[in-house]
């Protein structure tokens, strides 16, 4: 997935380039090109599980291959 820049001038970067850098040269911040989404059976398979599982479940959709389970 790559990140761009709210200011819209910067090019897109990846997952680990746009957490490394924190802001974009241009100022912006950094968002998904597209946001993930989650169905409601996703969400309703969160339920009773822990915290991190959940969290690293979520942070997966955002970072994509970048970061290993």
């Amino acid at each position: 997935m790559n990140y761009i820049s709210t200011r819209g001038q910067s090019a897109p970067v990846t997952f680990l380039e746009a957490v490394l850098a924190g802001l974009a040269p241009d100022g912006g911040l950094y968002v998904p090109e597209s946001w993930p989404q989650l169905t409601a059976t996703d969400i309703a398979a969160f339920a009773g599980r822990p915290y991190a599982e959940v969290a690293a479940a979520i942070l997966g959709r955002f970072s994509g291959p970048a970061l290993s389970p």
